[in-house]
């Protein structure tokens, strides 16, 4: 092969390069480059990523990503549009516009047209390994006059940074501008100079070293550095010390002090500042814990994911009193080493509420706690807001079921309790879902202190109402039985003889299974009056007094009522001088408005009941198909019997 000539021929094969940046991208790669400077002043390693277009960008760096060199390659002449984009932009972006376009066109234009022929020889492999070096020389000019043409008065290159065009004499001064420029966008960056940890990715080790330093946080944050062995020194320990105690952040704050007093030298405390901002916006509304991190991850501080892990959970500890926490499940009043193990992998599903607590509000949740015998505050905290706001979810837990369905209370009452029971922000409840139940609003408690002292006093009632409505309905069912079934009012020790006397003559060993249990409840020695009742109803129902709803309190009048008919009558049937080995004993009674009632007492010898199968067949033989005509028809034959 003549390969001189075959690249010729190529040549008119081969389209005219129009496109310099795809063809760039395709041949040409540049691996990220780290501002040596900026990392050994900081600690932070901040990459730039090499971008290859024909215009200025206006990418933002994110992730592990701080900057970009922005080469531009254009045939036009584009120099004054790149000055004025460059002076416009704020994020970390060096742009490098190439004079030399058309020269670097023409060297892909002679790559493009010896990949053609190695395509088209690729049988034959001494022509394809000549090629190849041919490609590899191209490839090494195009690098050339890319990258080793950056540097010095001669360079075909011209470098802006916020609209000045700045000078690179040298690839140690090209390193060092990019520090400058990190220095400049990223200015309130804290030093922190831990490798473990200021980085974008963390080691598994480190993962490990992490859930160790929430769980000494949470548990031993007022010991002396977290309670970690003195002559030690784990990752988890170092990491502490780096972060925290070297940085004079305190894990308590002390009453006298007041304050927090983060380092100011090595800028910790731009970065306390920020936090502390983004805890002060969230007393509006809530705010994702993701914000927090976005915030973090953003000009002019963007910190390493490392760092963010392990920041944001020590921030928000510190300041554990300041703010609600939220999850997915609602209020979440105690903070736990998982809680922030879970919050680092889904920063999104977690909410934060500070509380803006004062002036009439402050009044309104001291009256809770005077309402709770709880001593009155003059800041709100969230252990503050934990004390004061158990003791109403403990209460709603506590009830019966039945207090917890009951419709029969007051509508107050009601939206009170509706108001415990759906609570997934105290703050929330406390000052708008409480004042909102009762018909009152903080505007109209904050005009008048005798607003706020009747609504406190009607909040007082209606948790008295949902405390007392078990009672009432217990009083209720006594009275049923004092009123309906033994005819007087007497107290319970009394009631309950009479009607274990009433029915002290009754053969229990003849009664049906649920007549045999509600005799046995009956007979109870129980001194206890709820447990008595209770005991009653469930032998009725099938269910405790705690968990019926309304409609079963009716059912309970009519299957007692319905209960003390049958046991009178087997009273009554026990009563007599029947045999039980020798006649069978049924008490028949028909009523009528017309005749009024009919009764017999029936004794029937046992021999006779053969005969009465004969006569009953013989009566089902002259039966209709109409069952009420029979029924009809045999009551009729009674009656006239019974006369």
């Amino acid at each position: 092969m003549d390969i001189q000539t075959a690249l010729i021929e190529a040549g008119g094969k081969v389209d005219d390069v129009t496109d310099v940046v795809t063809l760039l991208n395709k041949y040409y790669q540049l691996p990220p480059i780290v501002a040596k400077k900026a990392m050994y002043e900081t600690g932070t390693p901040r990459l730039f990523e090499y971008k290859i277009t024909d215009h200025p960008i206006s990418d933002i760096p994110i992730g592990e990503i701080d900057g970009f060199i922005n080469l531009i390659f254009n045939e036009k002449n584009i120099l004054n549009e790149v000055k004025l984009h460059s002076s416009s932009n704020e994020d970390a972006i060096l742009y490098c516009y190439y004079k030399n376009s058309k020269s670097i066109k023409d060297l892909l234009f002679e790559i493009e047209k010896t990949k053609k022929v190695i395509d088209e020889n690729s049988d034959d492999k001494v022509a394809i390994r000549e090629l190849n070096n041919i490609v590899l020389h191209q490839q090494n000019l195009l690098t050339h006059k890319i990258l080793n043409n950056f540097y010095g008065s001669k360079s075909e290159v011209v470098w802006f940074f916020k609209g000045q065009q700045i000078p690179v004499n040298s690839k140690k001064e090209f390193n060092s501008k990019l520090s400058e420029i990190c220095n400049l966008v990223y200015s309130k960056t804290p030093i922190f100079n831990n490798e473990l940890v200021n980085k974008h990715k963390i080691s598994a080790s480190i993962h490990t070293a992490k859930r160790n330093y929430f769980k000494a946080l949470v548990l031993n944050w007022d010991k002396p550095q977290l309670d970690f062995p003195a002559d030690k020194f784990p990752p988890e320990k170092t990491i502490y010390l780096s972060l925290l105690e070297n940085n004079n952040i305190s894990l308590y704050v002390d009453e006298i002090i007041g304050e927090h007093k983060p380092n100011s030298k090595n800028r910790f405390d731009k970065l306390w500042k920020l936090s502390q901002k983004y805890l002060d916006s969230a007393k509006t509304s809530k705010r994702k814990v993701s914000e927090f991190v976005e915030l973090l991850n953003q000009r002019p501080f963007k910190l390493k994911q490392g760092v963010i892990d392990f920041w944001i959970p020590s921030f928000l500890f510190i300041k554990r009193d300041d703010y609600a926490l939220f999850g997915k499940n609602g209020y979440i009043p105690f903070i736990t080493d998982e809680v922030f193990d879970l919050m680092g992998k889904d920063p999104d599903e977690y909410e934060i509420k500070s509380f803006a607590i004062e002036g009439v509000k402050l009044d309104i949740f001291n009256s809770y706690r005077l309402f709770l015998n709880q001593n009155s505050k003059e800041k709100l905290t969230n252990s503050n807001f934990i004390e004061t706001i158990k003791p109403f979810l403990t209460f709603y837990k506590d009830l019966p079921e039945y207090s917890k369905n009951t419709k029969r209370l007051s509508k107050a009452a009601l939206e009170i309790r509706n108001a415990i029971s759906s609570s997934k922000d105290p703050e929330k409840t406390f000052f708008e879902d409480f004042p909102n139940a009762l018909g009152y609003s903080i505007v109209k408690i904050q005009s008048s202190p005798k607003d706020l002292q009747a609504y406190i006093v009607k909040l007082q009632n209606a948790i008295r109402e949902i405390r007392t409505c078990f009672d009432e309905l217990v009083n209720r069912v006594e009275l049923f039985i004092q009123d309906d079934i033994v005819g007087i009012e007497m107290p319970f020790e009394e009631y309950k003889d009479v009607l274990q006397k009433r029915y002290k003559q009754l053969r229990r060993h003849l009664l049906l299974p649920s007549q045999k249990v509600f005799v046995q409840r009956l007979d109870s020695q129980i001194d206890d009056k709820k447990a008595w009742l209770n005991s009653l109803v469930q032998s009725l129902i099938n269910s405790t007094l705690e968990k019926i709803n309304d409609e079963d309190e009716l059912l309970i009048a009519d299957k007692f009522k319905s209960m003390v008919l049958e046991l009178d009558s087997l009273t009554t049937l026990s009563k007599s001088d029947f045999k039980e080995d020798k006649e069978d004993v049924f008490d028949l009674q028909i009523n009528s408005f017309f005749d009024g009632i009919s009764k017999k007492m029936v004794r029937l010898p046992k021999n006779k009941k053969e005969e009465v199968s004969n006569i009953q067949a013989e009566l089902k033989k002259g039966l209709s198909k109409d069952k009420t005509l029979n029924i009809a028809a045999l009551t009729n034959l009674l009656k006239e019997m019974l006369k």
